[in-house]
């Protein structure tokens, strides 16, 4: 596994409550933009993403077999009132989002039937106000607070294949980062995505982020400092 270089962030947020809001149908999602998806040589993926002001752009590279399918794991979480999650295809194909679940504890949200290039990311809105419309991102989506407040003291987020939340069969992605909780953790560890570790948090951080895949630990994970 190599490790590549961490994508830029620049972003002020503030944070939100500790609450978690139980498993329920929400809102259908909207989607504000869905720019052309943009092809990836054969042996590798190339991801350009723009930081929230729009001013800085990071490239990070990952190797995978020529024949490689969608896959699909967190680049990003921003805490608070502005919450929001990346999510990025390291794959070398396209791929839908659907089927896919994004939790955090035993709060779930399906995600939609938006097209993913290979090394493009979509930004999924946790807040109740839209998200801001970054450049550079394939799509942007406002899923709002469905899986509960995305607070900087603790918490975690996980990517499912399924529904069914409790196997760990399902799990696809997870980070977990200050006190918690974190409900899916063993899940994820037993699952062999996690280390059981947790990224630490500075006061100052709005948010996390990663340019490794698979990120498995606390370690291929950074705190972001701006604002």
């Amino acid at each position: 596994m190599r490790r590549v270089a961490l994508i830029a962030v620049i972003i002020l947020a503030s944070c939100g409550g500790n609450g978690q809001t139980s498993q329920s149908t929400q809102p259908p999602p909207t989607l504000t933009s869905i720019p052309p998806a943009t092809a990836a040589d054969s042996s590798t993926t190339t991801t350009t993403s723009a930081a929230p002001a729009a001013t800085t752009t990071t490239t990070t590279t990952t190797t995978l077999p020529p024949d490689a399918a969608a896959e699909f794991a967190f680049s990003q979480v921003v805490f608070g009132n502005l919450a929001f999650v990346v999510i990025i295809n390291w794959g070398n194909d396209a791929g839908s989002l659907a089927g896919l679940w994004l939790s955090q504890g035993s709060s779930g949200q399906p995600l939609p039937d938006v097209e993913v290039g290979p090394g493009r990311q979509v930004l999924l809105g946790l807040a109740p106000e839209p998200p801001p419309d970054l450049t550079g991102m394939a799509a942007v989506i406002h899923v709002g607070p469905s899986v509960g407040d995305i607070v900087k003291s603790g918490g975690e987020m996980a990517l499912h294949n399924s529904d069914d939340f409790d196997d760990p069969a399902s799990l696809i992605d997870y980070v977990a980062w200050g006190v918690g909780p974190h409900l899916r953790l063993e899940q994820a560890t037993e699952a062999g995505i996690w280390d059981g570790s947790t990224v630490e948090i500075v006061d100052e951080a709005p948010s996390i982020s990663t340019g490794i895949y698979p990120a498995v630990r606390a370690e291929d994970w950074a705190t972001d400092l701006g604002g």
